[in-house]
C-alpha cells in the first residue's frame, strides 16, 4: 500500500553480542546472542524458565518505544491535517476554521543496553551458551535452543 508507514527499531546488544529477551508467558528474562537468534539452525527459542516457545520475546521497552513512535506519527499527521484545513478555509465566507494548539510529541528515548543478574550457562545438548538468571542456573532450565530440560549446576 502506498500509505503504509514503516518504522525500524534497533535493539542494542551488549559488548559480547547478547540481547535481552522476555518470555510473554512467564516474564522470565534471559539473553541470547544476536548471532544465535539469527542463525538458520535456530528454528524456535524456548524459554529457559517455562520451556514454552513463542514467536517473539520482545521486552517491554521495545513495545513502549514503538507506541511512542506511532503516537508521535499520528500527532504529526493530525497537526499537518489541521494546518491544511485552516489554509483551505482561509478565504471562505461561509465556513470558518481555526486550528487550536499543536499536539506535542513525546520524547522517543532509545532502548538502552540491559544489565541484570545473568550468568552464562553452556548447554551441552546444543553446544551453545545463553545468559540466564543465577537462580535458573542453580535450579535447572530448559535449553533455549532445543527445549531439553537441563539440571542445575
Amino acid at each position: 500500500m502506498a500509505n503504509d508507514i514503516k518504522f525500524e527499531i534497533s535493539v542494542p546488544a551488549d559488548e559480547e553480542g547478547y540481547v535481552q529477551l522476555k518470555c510473554p508467558s512467564c516474564s522470565e528474562k534471559f539473553m541470547l546472542t544476536v548471532e544465535d537468534i539469527e542463525a538458520e539452525s535456530t528454528i524456535d527459542i524456548w524459554c529457559p524458565n517455562c520451556g514454552l516457545t513463542h514467536e517473539n520475546y520482545l521486552d517491554d521497552d521495545i513495545y513502549e518505544l514503538a507506541e511512542r513512535i506511532v503516537e508521535n506519527q499520528v500527532a504529526e499527521m493530525l497537526n499537518d491535517f489541521s494546518k491544511n484545513l485552516e489554509k483551505s478555509f482561509r478565504n471562505s465566507k461561509s465556513i470558518k476554521f481555526k486550528r487550536g494548539k499543536e499536539i506535542k510529541k513525546e520524547a522517543e528515548l532509545p532502548i538502552g543496553r540491559k544489565t541484570g543478574d545473568y550468568e552464562e550457562k553452556k548447554y551441552l545438548c546444543c553446544g551453545k551458551i545463553a545468559r540466564i538468571s543465577s537462580i535458573k542456573k542453580l535450579e535447572g532450565s530448559y535449553c533455549p535452543f532445543c527445549g531439553e530440560m537441563i539440571d542445575g549446576d
